[in-house]
């Protein structure tokens, strides 16, 4: 039966299959990519091996670096360093004749040369040849007269000192041995006497130096004598300004150290402790108390038996006993005269507030006391003679016994004391208090300020804002609020006054800046109330009147007034200024001009519209059409011809000539309007109608409009606001004004028709495209590559850039290698020399360990010959 054949699949199915790598996973780094993107090809370098291409870098290293490191030392070349060998220029003898020259230039310049006898050695800087030799020692001439024999001492002290300690070495003829005491007294004696030569001789250099001082002083007044250029004629050189600068730099103050400056925390309460000492002072000048017995109230008597078993915390009236026959005396006229002070202190407590006694003498108990103590302390002379009261009374009793006073004379003492306690109380309750309560609301405010003058007026509303300062208590800022609140009532209350208080209400001013500035919100809250409950008053008779208003009292006036002072006016919008300037060009629109106070208010509010408006340069139309409606009064109308004027302002009405001046004026100089005598309330109709008055409007309408005029330059629609004011300014009767108004009127038509003669720039792009603002958005690229974005170019700059890319790539690349390089050198370093100091180690042991074995055989020896010593 013939063999089965194998099938070919199965011999290539059964063959040993070659055993392959196994690779570890750990060493395997992926290298994953953010994102998947279709159709792109797998780099190669998605998977690295780290641990095998360290390991071949450093097979590498050690095949090439590795083995120059080795080598770097030896050297398999000879080299012919000979001067001139390869110099074919030269010749064999000049060759010869170069380095004979060049040897004997290098024997020369040998230092370490010891045959040369030119060189000189030194040693420590001393030449050798200078230091002795000492090959012949000197010997001393005691020596040689003694014959070369040493002393007994010196035999007795060096060559036999031990034996002195002997007894018998003093009947020998040695010196007896000094006991401890005496070398201590030698010791102190000897201390003594170089002590004293010192004295001496400082005493010494003392004397000598003042001798020289002196000496010196008539040296200097020799040299300090001026030469008396007089009787030569020599004429001294003036200083010039070089000297003059130098003299005032040499005088001028220098600063001095002062003290740092207090915070305003710091101040305040400073101010608030003198205020309430003042007040304590005050009070007790009130109640007739002088300081001397105020001290005494204060003294206390202690006795010699007192053991203060009757220790009490409440205070107690204390006084000096005086004892006469077993008896305590105390002074009638002091008795008299407490109980006539309490008399007058209760008459004038009743005459006084309630209010003052608690809120004053309860702040100004302790600084009462305090005020005492010092004036105690600084009063020691009277402290002095009070001290020894007690013990001249006996004395003073039989002097004044054998002595004794008129009656008359006592009664005159008393009425004189009482007088003078009198006038001090009177004079007390004359003055101010230190010391005031807050208000707590309007009327409490009136209260305190209505019965004083201006003056003092403002001296309480300072000393209220010291007392009540918002760093002093938790709630002084509330009532620092409400302080302003009462304030600027009371401010809008005296401009109804007749006549209006304006300088009291200038003085409140700073006062009311200063408190805005503590609490601005709350101002601005209070200064809005105002203005809106005015507004709203002002809307009311709008409505009751079909569309027209009546202008507000000098009251509402002053708050606008006060508004630009506490608030700034260049803000685009803001909480006060903004209702206020609103407030102000409706009252100018809807309110129609039938008096001629309504004049007067109408240009007060415009004044106020331009203060407001200087800084921010912002248009307001109402006001120029107030002043060209004051002009269109003011002017000469033509007739049957209805004049271009805009509302309040009527071009037919009965009031159209409220303001023309139809005589020759007769004043050359036009004043302005006061305010305090035009909006009085107590004028009558007619006071105003007179031709001063209009002339006086005219020249504020004219004064206003030029500033306008230099405010609006700028304004694109210039030629369109004001070409109706140059128009009316030309119908003016202006030959009946005085010529200084009719200089400003025409100085003001030159200027305006300037400004509108000026050509208007043209509509036109910017030049500059406005740079638009940032916006924090990704920028987003259409194609993303794995380098940057191409950048369009010529072909050069694109080769450069890509010359610069690989530049820096292999430059990266070096440096990494470079690295790797020397990391693999030191790890090379550090072997070998742990290899040395293992090499060396294990040679120290090798010693060690023979050394040992040495001294083992050694003592084995040394036991062994002792064993055997039959000893």
């Amino acid at each position: 039966m013939a063999k089965k054949k194998k099938n070919i699949a199965d011999q290539t199915r059964n063959k040993k299959k070659e055993s392959e790598k196994k690779i570890n996973p750990f060493e395997v780094k992926v290298n994953r990519q953010k994102q998947k993107v279709m159709g792109r090809k797998i780099s190669k370098h998605d998977r690295g091996m780290p641990g095998l291409s360290r390991s071949k870098g450093i097979q590498k290293r050690k095949a090439t670096l590795l083995q120059e490191y080795n080598q770097r030392f030896k050297n398999n070349k000879f080299i012919d360093k000979r001067f001139g060998e390869n110099d074919t220029s030269l010749s064999i003898e000049e060759k010869m004749m170069k380095r004979f020259a060049m040897e004997r230039e290098r024997e020369k310049t040998n230092k370490f040369s010891l045959n040369d006898d030119d060189d000189d050695l030194t040693h420590f800087g001393q030449s050798l040849s200078s230091i002795e030799k000492f090959e012949e020692p000197q010997i001393s001439d005691e020596e040689e007269e003694d014959g070369g024999r040493i002393d007994a001492d010196m035999v007795a002290k060096e060559h036999f000192g031990g034996f002195t300690l002997n007894s018998n070495y003093e009947e020998l003829g040695g010196q007896k041995q000094k006991s401890w005491k005496e070398k201590m007294e030698e010791v102190i004696a000897k201390s003594k006497k170089e002590k004293f030569e010192r004295q001496a001789e400082k005493e010494k250099t003392r004397e000598l130096t003042e001798k020289l001082d002196e000496e010196w002083k008539g040296v200097m007044k020799l040299m300090s004598a001026p030469e008396k250029s007089g009787h030569e004629g020599k004429s001294q050189s003036k200083a010039d300004g070089f000297d003059i600068a130098v003299r005032e730099l040499k005088f001028e103050m220098k600063g001095k150290a002062t003290n740092r400056l207090k915070s305003e925390e710091e101040l305040a309460k400073e101010e608030k402790e003198r205020l309430d000492n003042l007040e304590a002072d005050r009070l007790r000048r009130m109640k007739g108390v002088t300081e001397q017995e105020e001290e005494e109230k204060k003294r206390v008597h202690f006795s010699a038996d007192d053991l203060n078993d009757d220790f009490s915390v409440d205070s107690r009236q204390h006084f000096h006993a005086v004892y006469k026959d077993g008896k305590m005396l105390m002074d009638e006229d002091d008795e008299e005269e407490e109980s006539k002070s309490e008399k007058i202190d209760n008459d004038s407590d009743d005459d006084d507030d309630d209010e003052e006694k608690d809120g004053s003498e309860d702040e100004g108990e302790d600084e009462k006391e305090d005020d005492a103590e010092e004036a105690a302390e600084g009063s020691d002379e009277e402290s002095d003679d009070d001290s020894y009261k007690d013990i001249e009374s006996e004395d003073e009793e039989d002097s004044d016994s054998e002595k004794k006073p008129d009656g008359n004379k006592t009664q005159k003492s008393l009425t004189l004391n009482l007088t003078e306690k009198k006038k001090i109380m009177d004079a007390a309750r004359k003055e101010l208090p230190y010391t005031f309560p807050a208000p707590k609301d309007y009327e409490e405010l009136l209260n305190l300020l209505q019965e004083h003058n201006e003056e003092d007026q403002l001296i309480i509303l300072r000393r209220l804002r010291k007392c009540h300062h918002v760093s002093l208590a938790e709630g002084n800022k509330q009532k620092l609020e409400t302080l302003f609140d009462c304030l600027v009532q009371y401010f809008a209350d005296l401009a109804l006054q007749q006549p209006p208080q304006l300088q009291l209400m200038n003085s409140l001013v700073p006062h009311l800046f200063e408190l805005s500035q503590g609490s601005p919100i709350a101002a601005a809250q209070v200064l809005v109330d105002q203005i809106t409950e005015r507004q709203e008053e002002f809307q009311a008779i709008c409505e009751r009147k079909g569309g027209r208003g009546l202008y507000p009292a000098l009251d509402t006036l002053m708050l606008l007034k006060l508004v630009a002072i506490l608030f700034p006016t260049s803000d685009f919008r803001h909480a006060v200024t903004t209702p206020a300037i609103v407030f102000i060009t409706q009252m100018l629109a809807e309110t129609s001009v039938k008096h001629e106070r309504d004049v007067a208010v109408g240009l007060f509010l415009c004044s106020l519209v331009l203060e407001y408006v200087s800084l921010s340069k912002r248009y307001v139309p109402e006001a120029v059409n107030f002043l060209h409606g004051l002009l269109f009064l003011a002017s000469n109308k033509e007739p049957n011809k209805y004049a271009s004027v805009i509302p309040p302002f009527r071009p037919v009405g009965k009031f159209n000539d409220l303001l023309v001046v139809t005589k020759k004026a007769k004043k050359t100089e036009v004043k302005l309007l006061k305010m305090s005598k035009v909006l009085t309330m107590e004028m009558e109709k007619d006071e105003l109608s007179n031709d001063e008055f209009r002339l006086s409007v005219m020249k504020g309408c004219v004064t206003l409009l030029s500033e306008f005029n230099t405010l609006y330059q700028e304004l694109p629609a210039y030629k369109e606001v004001f070409s109706p004011v140059l128009n009316m300014l030309e119908k003016l009767p202006v030959h009946h004004y005085p010529t200084t108004l009719q200089v400003f009127i025409q100085d003001l038509q030159t200027a305006l028709k300037e400004t509108s003669s000026k050509p208007r720039r043209q509509v036109s792009m910017p030049q500059r495209k406005p740079k638009p603002m940032k916006m924090f958005e990704p920028k987003i690229e259409e194609v993303f590559e794995d380098r940057k974005k191409k950048k369009t170019g010529s072909k050069e700059e694109n080769e450069k850039e890509k010359m610069k890319h690989k530049f820096k790539k292999e430059l990266k690349g070096a440096m990494r290698e470079i690295r790797k390089d020397t990391q693999f050198l030191s790890r090379q370093q550090l072997n070998e020399q742990m290899e040395r100091d293992a090499e060396r180690k294990r040679k120290v042991k090798d010693i060690y360990q023979m050394l040992s074995s040495q001294e083992g055989d050694y003592k084995a020896s040394k036991r062994a010959k002792k064993n055997h010593n039959p000893f």
